[in-house]
C-alpha cells in the first residue's frame, strides 16, 4: 500500500524597507535639488505600512545613516552591502519614501516570487526617447560606455525595486559608487548590466509616476510640491494619518 507524502517547501520570508533619513546629516544636502515633502513622506510611510501588514510581510523604515555618503538617495546600497539583512530575509522591496501604495496593489512578493533575479520597473517614457537623447544622457556617467539603444530599453527609476541575496551577491562588485561617475539610479543601472544578473520586469503600474490609478503612485520632481497635488490628496482621502 503506498503512503501520501507530504512535502513541505519552505516559506520565503519578506520584507518591505524605506529609507528617510535627515539630509542635513550629509555631505550633499542639496544633492538632488528635488526637495521633500514632509506631508507626503507620512502619507507614504503610513500606506506602505498597512500595504505590508495587508499582505503579510515585514515593514522597516530607516531613519539613521548606514551607508552615509553624500546624501540619503545612496542609503538603499546598505541593500547590497550589508549581509545582514540577507540573514533575516529571502526577499525585499525597496520603496522611496514618495511612493504611495495604492489599496488596489495585490501582493507584489506572489507576482514576483523569484529567488534569483532583479526587479525593476522599466521606464515606458525612456524608450519613447530617441537614441541621441538616452546618448547625451549618458554623458559623462558610468553608462556612457553602453549603445544608447541599451539604454532605451533598460532605463528604470530606483524608486521601486526589489532584491534577493542571489542578485545582490552578482551586482554588488559593480557597485563601486565612491569611485564611478554618476547618481544612484544610473549606477543601479551600469550594475544590472555590466553583471548580467537574471532581470524580471515588474509592471509599471508598481511605479507609475505621479500615478492614483495603479499599484504603486510615485510622485516625480517638483510636482509634489504643487497646491493640491493629486496624489497626497487622494492619499489623505484614503488614509488615517493624524498629522
Amino acid at each position: 500500500m503506498k503512503k501520501n507524502l507530504t512535502i513541505f517547501l519552505p516559506m520565503t520570508k519578506n520584507l518591505i524597507v524605506q529609507f528617510f533619513v535627515s539630509v542635513e546629516k550629509y555631505s550633499d544636502p542639496t544633492y538632488n535639488q528635488i526637495g521633500i515633502n514632509e506631508e507626503l513622506y507620512k502619507y507614504s510611510t503610513i500606506s506602505v505600512e498597512q500595504y505590508a501588514k495587508r499582505i503579510g510581510v515585514d515593514y522597516k523604515l530607516i531613519t539613521e545613516p548606514k551607508i552615509n555618503w553624500v546624501h540619503p538617495t545612496f542609503e538603499r546600497f546598505d541593500l547590497f552591502f550589508n549581509d545582514e539583512w540577507w540573514k533575516q530575509y529571502d526577499n525585499i522591496l525597496y520603496l522611496d519614501t514618495d511612493v504611495i501604495a495604492w489599496p488596489t496593489a495585490p501582493n507584489v512578493f506572489e507576482e514576483y516570487p523569484s529567488t534569483q533575479s532583479f526587479k525593476p520597473v522599466f521606464d515606458r517614457i525612456a524608450r519613447k526617447n530617441t537614441l541621441e537623447y538616452h546618448k547625451q544622457r549618458a554623458n559623462g556617467t558610468c553608462l556612457e560606455k553602453f549603445d544608447a539603444s541599451i539604454l532605451q530599453k533598460n532605463r528604470f527609476n530606483a524608486g521601486v525595486f526589489m532584491l534577493n541575496k542571489h542578485c545582490v551577491d552578482m551586482m554588488r562588485p559593480f557597485l563601486d559608487y565612491k569611485n564611478i561617475k554618476g547618481d544612484d539610479n544610473e549606477q543601479l543601472i551600469y550594475a544590472m548590466l555590466e553583471s548580467n544578473v537574471e532581470v524580471d520586469k515588474m509592471d509599471w503600474k508598481y511605479n507609475k509616476k505621479n500615478g492614483t490609478d495603479c499599484y504603486f503612485g510615485h510622485a516625480a520632481g517638483q510636482q509634489k510640491f504643487r497646491p493640491k497635488y493629486d496624489m497626497l490628496e487622494k492619499a489623505k482621502e484614503i488614509f488615517d494619518y493624524s498629522l
